[in-house]
């Protein structure tokens, strides 16, 4: 059977195979966007890409990487009682702090829907 001109999530799986064998050690995370689902059948055909190798934490149920985890952080802690003190540059030196304390996972990412 010969499938070619049927419609595949990833039409092209080399730099995913790539980045397996490279990284034969590092968990797959994959995310789906809404789209990725109608909410009709159970599963359903969506597009795909590979979105590489990430380093990622999870903060409130998000998978941020470490430029928006800083903002999300910046943004969440600026109304907190005990930072309202701090001049700026000592509020983002608290921030950087955290930043170097929060455990990353390094990941291969496919982005589904």
């Amino acid at each position: 059977m010969n499938n070619t001109n049927l419609p595949c999530s990833l039409d092209d799986t080399t730099e995913l195979r790539k980045l397996i064998l490279e990284n034969p050690d590092l968990p797959l995370i994959v995310f789906a966007g809404e789209e990725a689902w109608s909410g009709e059948w159970g599963y359903e055909f969506t597009d795909a890409r590979c979105g590489g190798v990430q380093e990622l934490t999870i903060y409130e149920d998000l998978w941020l990487d470490e430029d928006d985890y800083r903002d999300k952080l910046t943004d969440d802690l600026c109304d907190e009682e005990e930072y309202k003190d701090l001049s700026d540059e000592d509020y983002f030196k608290m921030i950087d702090q955290k930043i170097e304390e929060t455990e990353f996972v390094k990941a291969i990412v496919i982005y589904v829907g």
